[in-house]
């Protein structure tokens, strides 16, 4: 039976659409595969060393952040201490030593990779008020129990000896005056960020902050 010419193009536009039928259907309906696109080994390279670059920066922002924090807390603690001494000396005339010499530094030693030395100086016991006069009449420094991020020490003019303090600190030696310090080792190379304030002193004075 003849189909109208018509009729055949209907029959033929539906055989495609449904890839049946009429031979050659099934190929025209196939596609070509597409290609999968990647990175070359030149780009992941320098995807590597951005985020190592990225990486290096973020951690030399953190470890400087951190760093400022820690002298924040240094100056807090000069400060404190700056107030009470002045208040010791509205009562008992004359300031309070912790320390005999300028390298009596406490705690006495300290783990600057750990960080864990605790302050350790508990005014309520009698044997530590006996062992630490001073800090325990100024009521300073960190909690017995607290870690110490610093070594402090502090320096008092004694009517009896009238020892001449150092000029970077004091200037006018020949008055009642005190000086305290804290210092760190931030980056275990030995060199000390060296913070100190002294009764001739409005604001603590940092030396080597970042070291």
């Amino acid at each position: 039976m003849l189909h109208r010419p018509s009729e055949l193009h209907t029959r033929q536009t539906l055989a495609k659409t449904q890839g049946l039928g009429l031979p050659g259907a099934h190929a025209n309906a196939r596609q070509t595969p597409r290609k999968v696109a990647g990175f070359t080994l030149i780009e992941l390279m320098i995807v590597v060393v951005i985020i190592g670059i990225l990486a290096t920066v973020a951690v030399q922002s953190y470890k400087r952040f951190t760093i400022r924090a820690r002298v924040q807390e240094a100056i807090a603690l000069l400060g404190d201490i700056k107030i009470k001494e002045e208040t010791y000396y509205q009562t008992y005339h004359r300031y309070v030593a912790t320390a005999v010499s300028d390298s009596d530094w406490w705690p006495k030693d300290i783990n600057w990779i750990q960080l864990d030395s605790a302050w350790s100086i508990d005014c309520t016991q009698a044997g530590d008020v006996a062992a630490h006069p001073g800090w325990c009449a100024l009521g300073a420094g960190y909690k017995s129990t607290e870690q110490a991020n610093f070594q402090l020490m502090v320096l008092a003019r004694d009517p009896a000896v009238n020892a001449a303090p150092p000029a970077q600190y004091i200037k006018n030696a020949n008055l009642d005056w005190w000086y305290a310090r804290a210092r760190a080792d931030f980056n275990l190379n030995g060199v000390y960020s060296d913070i100190y304030l002294s009764s001739e002193m409005r604001e603590p004075f940092l030396d080597n902050e970042l070291e």
